[in-house]
C-alpha cells in the first residue's frame, strides 16, 4: 500500500513523496524540518540566487556533504526567470536549494544545490551506555495511547525525519535541545559481551512530550478533550482522539549499518500522572499502519519506554524554561513525583544523559531478537 502526499513544511522546497517509499529507503530523502517551530531549522542549506515566477524540476540528490544539483528551469515559453528545483541534501537530512535558471526559449539550467550547514547528528561512542535486553516483545511500560505510524494519516507531515523539535504553544520557550542516539542490537548474533551486534535496517519510532508536557496529534485545541498537562490525567484525550496534525517530538528513522538512529529533539517535560519518559517502538523495514491499536505480531519487533536519572532531569528542569515554571508552587509536589522514574510498571531503563553546553546528549541501547 502506497500513500502519496505532500511533505507539508514551512518552506517551498519539498515535493510530493511516497510515504511507503520513504520508509523502504527507495530514493526518497528524509528532509530535516523543524516541525511546529515556525519552520526555523539550523539544517537547510543555502538557496541559489535569483527569483522566479515558476518552479523548476527537482534537483539531484546531494552528496554526504549535503550538496545537490539544481533542476532545470520550468517553462521554455516564459520570458521571466524560473527557479531551478530543490537539490535534496544527503541522507543525513540536509536540503539544498537549486539556483535560478533563466527563462526564455529554452528551459533554464538550475544552479547548484545549497551546501547545507549541517550533515545531521553523529552519535558519540556507545561507551557505558545502558542496554535494555528485550525478553518479551513489549515490556511492562507498554506502548501507551499516543503512538502514530508514518502511514496512518495522509494529511500530516512525514515522520521520516531526524529533526523533530517543536512545541504545542508557539509563544512558549522551545525548551532544551536534545540529541538522542539509540542503538538497536541483534541478540540473535551476540558479540563478545553477549549483548549482540548492531541491527541494521529496522524502523525506530520515538515520541514524547514537549517541554510543557504536551503530546502532538491528540485532542482538540479549545475542546473538551484538549490536553491539560497540569491537571491529573484522566484518559482525555485518549488513544482514539487523533484530532490534530501537530507532529512535534515524534519521528521515525531507519537504523544504519551499526544499528544506530539519531534524533534532534527537545528534552521532554511531563504531564500530571506520568514520569518524564520517552516512548520507543521498532519494526521490521517496510512496516504498515494498523491504525489506533497496540502493535504486536507481524512487523513489530519491540516496544518500551525509558526514563532519565532524577537528578539529571531536575538539573535541566530547574534551570531552563519552560520547565522551571512547573517545578514550584502548586505543581511542586507533582513535579517531584514526575522526575523519580519509578512509576508503576516502568521499564527500569534510564538513558545515559549529559549536558554539553545547553544541549542534552542522551543515549540508550536496546537489544532485541528480530525474528
Amino acid at each position: 500500500m502506497s500513500k502519496e502526499r505532500d511533505t507539508e513544511t514551512q518552506g517551498p522546497l519539498f515535493k510530493v513523496v511516497d510515504r511507503r517509499q520513504a520508509l523502504l529507503g527507495l530514493g526518497v530523502i528524509a528532509v530535516t524540518v523543524s516541525c511546529g517551530d515556525g519552520g526555523e531549522s539550523e539544517e537547510p542549506g543555502g538557496t541559489g540566487g535569483g527569483s522566479s515566477t515558476s518552479s523548476g524540476s527537482s534537483g539531484s540528490t546531494g552528496s554526504a556533504s549535503g550538496s545537490g544539483s539544481g533542476g532545470g528551469g520550468a517553462d521554455p515559453s516564459t520570458s521571466t526567470a524560473s527557479s531551478g528545483g530543490a537539490g535534496p541534501g544527503s541522507t543525513s537530512a540536509t536540503a539544498g536549494s537549486g539556483g535560478s535558471g533563466e527563462g526564455g526559449s529554452e528551459p533554464g539550467t538550475g544552479g547548484g544545490g545549497g551546501s547545507g550547514s549541517g550533515d545531521g547528528l553523529t552519535a558519540p561512542p556507545f561507551d557505558n551506555v545502558p542496554t535494555c535486553r528485550a525478553l518479551n516483545k513489549t515490556d511492562g511500560a507498554g506502548q501507551g495511547p499516543f503512538f502514530i505510524h508514518e502511514l496512518e494519516k495522509n494529511d500530516d507531515i512525514s515522520l521520516v525525519r531526524q529533526d523533530i523539535r517543536g512545541r504545542y504553544n508557539e509563544s512558549a520557550p522551545p525548551g532544551v535541545e536534545m540529541h538522542l542516539h539509540l542503538r538497536v542490537l541483534d541478540m540473535s548474533k551476540p558479540d563478545c559481551d553477549g549483548n549482540g551486534v548492531g541491527l541494521a535496517g529496522v524502523e525506530v519510532y520515538i515520541w514524547h512530550t514537549d517541554g510543557q508536557g504536551f503530546y502532538s496529534g491528540f485532542g482538540t485545541r479549545g475542546g473538551a478533550n484538549e490536553q491539560k498537562p497540569d491537571a491529573p490525567y484522566t484518559g482525555r484525550p485518549g488513544q482514539n482522539d487523533l484530532n490534530n496534525t501537530d507532529r512535534f517530538c515524534r519521528g521515525v528513522q531507519t537504523t544504519d549499518a551499526n544499528g544506530v538512529v539519531s534524533f534532534r529533539s527537545i528534552f521532554p517535560g511531563w504531564y500530571n500522572g506520568r514520569d518524564v519518559h520517552i516512548h520507543f517502538v521498532c519494526f521490521k523495514k517496510g512496516s504498515m499502519s494498523k491504525g489506533r491499536t497496540t502493535y504486536q505480531g507481524g512487523d513489530h519487533i519491540f516496544t518500551t519506554q525509558f526514563y532519565f536519572d532524577p537528578a539529571f532531569t531536575d538539573s535541566v528542569h530547574t534551570k531552563y524554561d519552560p520547565y522551571k515554571a512547573r517545578t514550584t508552587g502548586s505543581l511542586a509536589n507533582y513535579y517531584q513525583g514526575a522526575i523519580k522514574a519509578d512509576e508503576a510498571g516502568n521499564s527500569g531503563l534510564r538513558a545515559k544523559a549529559v549536558l554539553e553546553g545547553d544541549i542534552v546528549i542522551a543515549q540508550m541501547q536496546i537489544a532485541v531478537n528480530p525474528a
